[in-house]
Formats: structure tokens, sequence, C-alpha cells
């Protein structure tokens, strides 16, 4: 009979090259405690945390509420509210917990929005593209310790059309394609027995805005178009690609200026399918971004429509010739959108609004003319 106590000394240097491997196996991360079943969500009624109207429990942030095919035009037909008593439009989100790191390495976090999203992981975000869009990735790398749980907070915002929130992440060293995350690793609620990695404030650094470069269009009164029966709603398909328009040439100066009024029309007085120029109206340049100088005209607007409680008007936006023609579509409908947030902001209601882009489709001016090229860049109300 062999005595295995006689055989261990034998076998022992055999076993010394191993015992580093076997040392390594003995050391485990922190274990997870209990699956987690996902992140508070706070929705609330308004793009900017408004009024709070629903807190629940998400397992995941992976959220499409648009459904229904695309019409001929290529938008989608519904728009479904995200829960009780949250708008189909206008609302915005707020998520809340930890979330579990696996294994200790370079994570890569992703975020798919339409309009704005952002994230912080740790206290520090990492993730922002807090603006109106169309649906648009953002993607960032931050170096995590495996076995401990990490404040996660994530925010979004929608304001009209299309909606779309989504969170993935790639572990480390991973090929395969970036997934939500599991609710299994986030925790509305931190377990007793977690040792969380606290939250760093971060203090924000004032930033001086960059000059905008302004492009206004020239100067003139009101344009008035007499109805026409037959006109539609011409909304074309827009470019899902985010790209800047092209800079148009800059326009001479007129021979002679052209006074301005400093009143709007009597829009009640027009009949149904005349259209009127907003002037003085100033974006940045190749840009949706209205400029402080255009609240004068648009305020004016606004006590208008609250005197004339029925009155429903059409944002039409419109752009010149100069550069492609399917960011120039998206551009003008981009701008159409902003003066009709600006005027729901003041409190005109939505139902009252709509807003399309033509792009270059309906000039008023001869495009080939530089001097009368500026007329064509314009936003119009057109009364419904």
């Amino acid at each position: 009979m062999i005595n295995s106590a006689m055989l261990f000394p034998r076998f022992l240097p055999a076993l010394l090259p191993l015992l580093p491997l076997l040392l390594l196996l003995s050391v485990r991360l922190p274990a997870q405690s209990l699956p987690g079943t996902g992140l508070r969500g706070q929705y609330y009624d308004g793009r900017n945390f408004n009024r709070l109207v629903l807190t629940r429990t998400d397992p995941t942030i992976d959220f499409s509420w648009t459904t229904g095919p695309p019409n001929l035009m290529g938008i989608s037909r519904r728009f479904v509210a995200p829960g009780p008593g949250v708008p189909a439009e206008y609302f915005s989100v707020r998520w809340t917990g930890h979330i579990f790191i696996p294994v200790t390495g370079r994570y890569t976090f992703r975020i798919l929005s339409d309009d704005g999203m952002r994230v912080w992981v740790g206290g520090k975000k990492i993730l922002s593209a807090w603006r109106d869009q169309v649906a648009t990735e953002s993607a960032a790398e931050v170096t995590l310790v495996g076995g401990r749980y990490y404040p996660l907070r994530v925010e979004y915002y929608q304001v009209q059309w299309d909606t779309r929130a989504l969170l993935t992440w790639q572990l480390p060293g991973s090929a395969a394609e970036p997934q939500p995350i599991p609710a299994s690793s986030l925790y509305a609620e931190l377990p007793a027995s977690a040792k969380p990695i606290p939250a760093v404030a971060v203090r924000p650094q004032p930033v001086a805005p960059p000059a905008p470069v302004v492009s206004p269009p020239t100067a003139l009164p009101p344009r008035v178009v007499p109805p026409n029966p037959g006109r539609g709603h011409q909304t074309a398909a827009v470019s899902r690609r985010a790209a800047a328009m092209p800079a148009a040439p800059p326009a001479a100066a007129p021979a002679s200026p052209v006074a301005v009024p400093d009143t709007l029309p009597d829009l009640s007085a027009l009949s149904k399918g005349a259209a009127v120029t907003l002037s003085n109206l100033y974006f940045t340049q190749s840009t949706a971004t209205l400029l402080p100088t255009s609240r004068p005209r648009l305020n004016q607007l606004t006590r208008m429509l609250r005197a004339q409680p029925a009155l429903r008007l059409e944002i039409a936006g419109h752009t010149d010739n100069v550069g492609e023609p399917a960011l120039n579509l998206r551009l003008s409908e981009q701008r159409a959108r902003v003066v009709r947030r600006y005027l729901v902001q003041q409190g005109i209601d939505s139902v009252r609004l709509t807003a399309h882009g033509y792009g270059a489709t309906r000039p008023v001016a001869d495009n080939r003319d530089p001097q009368q090229l500026p007329r064509n860049r314009r936003v119009e109300v057109i009364i419904n």
C-alpha cells in the first residue's frame, strides 16, 4: 500500500512553478452581493425638469417612444408618452442609482439620443450631448475598479418628434458590440453590504462663450402672401446626418436701407394660407441657435397670440440655395422648430403651432443675385 505522505515530497518540485497561479486564484474581487433591478427614473413635464409627474424603476436605459411605420416623408406617425402623466413631447427624465463594475479596466460608455442626453459616473460627467438633435451617438472611455459600486446619473430631455434614449457599455478587452447595461448591474438603492465609490464634486469652470457669427437677413418689411387654396404642407424627408450648412456668400449692402416696421400686421385680419415673414430674426451662421436680438420680434408675436387665442400658425423655415439641399432642408426645419419652442416656452399652447422646413424650395427672390439672396433666408408664419 502506497503512503500518500511519502508521495507528496516527490511531487513537490513539480508543484512549485504552479504556486503563484494558485495564490492568484485564491485572491478574489469583492463579490456582487445581490443582482440589481435597475435605476430610479424620475419623469418630468417640461424639458428642464419642470414638474415631477412619475417615479419608477427602469431595468435599463433603452427607450424609443416613437412607434408606427414612417410615412412617405420619412416621419414616424405616433409618439407614445413614456408613462402616466408624462407628455409625449417636451418632457425630461433623470435616472439615478449605482452601477456595479465587474472587472478592473477601461470601459467604453455610449449614448444614442434624440434629443439631449448626459451621463455622470462616480460624480464625473463623462458624456454630454445636451442639445436639440436627431438621433446622435457619443462615446467616452473611463477606467473603473472592479468589484465596486459607482454612483450613476443619466439625464435626458425630448422636445418634439422622434425620441431615443440609449445607454450602452463595452467591457475592458471585449470585442463584442456595445450592449445596454443590464438591470443586474444597476441599483436604484445601494445594497447594505456594498462599498460605493464616493461621488466627486466637480466645480464647473466658467467658459467664455465664443462670439457668434451673425448672418442676418436683409431688413425688409413683413411680406404678406395671398392665400393659395392648393397649398399644402410639403414636408420633405430630413437628412439624419448632423452637419453644418456651408456658409452663404456675404450679401452686398443695399443702396438704400429699407425701414422695418416696429409692429407685425394684424394676423387675425389675414385669410387662411397667408404668410408673413418675421423680420429681425437672427441666428448664429449655419445653425439654429437663436440670438437674443430676435426676442423683441418673437415677444411681439407672443403678445399677439395671447390676445387672439383662436389664431393658429404654421412656423415655416426657408433658406437660400447655397450648399447641399438636404442640409438646407434640415437647417430650415431646425430653425422653425426653435421659433415654435420659444413661443411654447412663453406659454402659447403647442397645439396652436406647427413647424416645417422647406429648405430652398420656396424662394421669394432670385438666388442668382447676391443682393437678393438673403431674402430667401427667412422664417414665416402662415395662417392656419
